[in-house]
């Protein structure tokens, strides 16, 4: 799994798309945890970097 991938998974029956935003180890099991967004397939926008800047400049966030 890496940053950035899309997966569908069915959760309760319900078909659901996920997003890996980032993975971490976890502090006291040592064991690889992945950090998700659910993203709902109408709203999935696909901006090449070059114009990110434009949509989210700089000073306006922090990550």
């Amino acid at each position: 799994m890496n940053r950035g991938d899309l997966f569908t998974v069915y959760l309760n029956g319900v078909m659901i798309t996920v997003c890996v935003v980032g993975t971490y180890h976890e502090e006291y099991t040592g064991e690889e945890m992945a950090v998700l967004a659910v993203v709902s397939q109408e709203n999935i926008v696909h901006i090449p970097l070059t114009e990110l800047d434009a949509l989210f400049p700089a000073k306006k966030y922090l990550h």
